[in-house]
């Protein structure tokens, strides 16, 4: 079984993976921090789901 902690963790990773990622839809890409803000969303997204994941 999986340590809880981590899957907490990785649940609040997803999430802010899911904010990152709804605030750069808003901002748009035709900004760089919009840009980076989907990306970083997207990586800590499939972080959060790997940690849960264990």
């Amino acid at each position: 079984m999986a340590n809880a902690r981590l899957i907490f963790i990785g649940e609040v990773t997803q999430i802010a993976g899911v904010a990152a990622v709804v605030a750069g839809v808003v901002l748009s890409l035709h900004h760089w921090p919009a840009a980076a803000a989907l990306i970083g969303g997207g990586a800590a997204f499939f972080v959060g789901k790997k940690l849960r994941a264990q």
